[in-house]
């Protein structure tokens, strides 16, 4: 009907009638292919785009899914306030990864602290169990230079107390590295020359009952032998 119209409007051979009709004709191959389009999108040909259109949109959609999933998980991981090494972790604080709350002994209630290397005391996690004698541990102490210094970092007004840690490891051969005093070996120590002490003690008073009771015996003696003066 369009293409009728537009013919009546002009003669046969006018240019602007020839002019409407190409455009027509181009107006209605666009019309029959978008129409064909439709029909072939409509039927066998439906799953081709249908199934593209679908994964560009699950792709889409599970791309647009995963990364704020990535993003909330490394938050929730890094997230929030941590304990590094020597910090207190005594009022609960979590310690940062890779570091352990140490508490119990021989940590001090209170002054418990982020570590990757806690003194542990347990006897379950402890091997090679070797008897030390405690009367050469308190030589050992006894020979041990101890002095009251700071470090390098402190205020002039600062002094700690204590032995060099290349001292210590030569006297006792603790630990893998003489560096640093570890807790726990300062802590065996002392108790170690505790117990050498305690026994020398022990051995002095035995001693000195010995002592009292000959002294006693030896004045009795004395006595019943020499005349009392008058």
């Amino acid at each position: 009907m369009t293409f009728s119209a537009l013919l009546a409007c002009g003669d046969p051979g006018d240019k602007n009638t020839e002019s409407n009709t190409t455009t027509t004709s181009s107006t209605a191959a666009t019309t029959s292919s978008a129409s064909s389009a439709t029909v072939e999108a409509t039927g066998s040909g439906t799953q081709g785009p249908t199934s593209a259109a679908t994964t560009s949109t699950a792709t889409t959609t599970t791309g647009t899914t995963a990364e704020p999933t990535g993003g909330s998980s490394s938050s929730s991981t890094g997230g929030g306030a941590c304990s590094k090494q020597g910090e207190p972790c005594d009022d609960g604080q979590a310690c940062c990864a890779m570091l352990h709350c140490c508490a119990g002994v021989p940590v001090p209630p209170g002054e418990e602290f982020c570590s990757d290397n806690c003194p542990m005391s347990d006897r379950n996690a402890k091997t090679d169990l070797r008897a030390v004698d405690p009367g050469d541990i308190l030589a050992r102490v006894v020979a041990l230079d101890i002095t009251t210094w700071r470090y390098r970092k402190d205020a002039a007004d600062v002094r700690h107390l204590g032995p060099m840690a290349q001292d210590f490891k030569a006297a006792f051969g603790l630990w893998d590295t003489d560096r640093m005093i570890f807790p726990l070996d300062a802590a065996g120590v002392s108790l170690a020359a505790i117990q050498g002490l305690h026994r020398r003690v022990v051995a002095a008073e035995a001693e000195n009952d010995a002592l009292r009771a000959r002294l006693d015996r030896l004045e009795r003696r004395l006595a019943a032998v020499a005349p009392e003066t008058p």
